[in-house]
């Protein structure tokens, strides 16, 4: 069977791919980067899936599956009647402190993808009220779900207080997507996160947590607890993030990246009223 030229680059990342992850995965990694690359540019039609399946020696279903998670995060657009094209590249959180990930043996940081998995404003009280300070009109959460590099996923859930941040419930889910919410922030409420401090503990896994990050409601995990804090030593973050059992290593790192001068210079001057 003749090999249409736009799979060759799948077919030849897919060998790369990691061997350490599922079929499917290492078929979304081979598209990931080759988009990534350049060597599938947007608009380019993508091979059918019988057509991909035999090339690559899979099964039907396990291509429909790895072709299918590719369409939910954007990589790829199906088109009634005309078939699969490639997508925009999808941008990876940028900038992160604490959510970096590297694999066994490899000090290359995974990319990281967010999505919107539910935002709402709650009256209940919590960790978040204690760290955070009692809101009268209670607090903005927001629950996303991470993918790490295609090879495990997280679930974070935000808490900020709602009479300073209920605009993020308005605000566009495009917007909030992959991307660091430290910078949503800083650049809509004049908020920047200039200091954090959190703690790791081993807990057992809750079965929503294991439901929204794709594994079975068993066993344990890691549970992360950051606090954010802006101007003046005031916290407006509290996030609670689940990381499943994986062999990837976590980078712990609660001090902020290099400010921008923009940063630098409310932080000068926040110094400066404060002193």
């Amino acid at each position: 069977m003749a090999v249409n030229d736009s799979a060759l680059p799948i077919l030849a990342r897919y060998e790369c791919a990691s061997y350490g992850l599922p079929k499917h995965l290492r078929l979304r990694e081979a598209f990931i980067n080759a988009i990534a690359a350049g060597e599938l540019a947007v608009g380019t039609k993508v091979m059918g899936e019988r057509e991909l399946s035999h090339a690559l020696g899979l099964s039907l279903g396990t291509t429909q599956k790895g072709l299918s998670r590719l369409t939910d995060e954007g990589f790829l657009v199906r088109r009634q009647g005309h078939g699969t094209f490639v997508g925009s590249q999808r941008q990876a959180i940028s900038g992160s402190w604490h959510l970096r990930f590297t694999r066994p043996g490899s000090s290359a940081e995974l990319p990281v993808y967010a999505s919107i998995v539910d935002r709402c404003t709650t009256q209940d009280e919590g960790p978040w009220s204690i760290a955070l300070g009692r809101d009268l009109k209670g607090y903005v959460r927001i629950t996303r779900r991470l993918d790490v590099g295609g090879d495990f996923h997280c679930a974070s859930h935000m808490h900020l207080p709602a009479s300073r941040f209920s605009k993020l419930l308005r605000t566009a889910r495009k917007r909030l997507d992959n991307i660091n919410l430290k910078q949503v922030l800083a650049e809509d409420f004049a908020a920047p996160t200039l200091q954090a401090e959190g703690s790791a503990t081993v807990v057992n896994l809750l079965p929503d947590d294991a439901d929204l990050m794709g594994v079975a409601a068993r066993g344990v995990a890691l549970q992360v607890l950051i606090t954010g804090y802006s101007f003046g030593q005031i916290p407006i973050t509290y996030q609670r993030v689940v990381v499943p059992a994986t062999d990837c290593a976590m980078k712990l790192d609660f001090n902020p990246p290099r400010s921008s001068p923009q940063a630098r210079s409310r932080e000068h001057e926040a110094a400066h009223l404060g002193a």
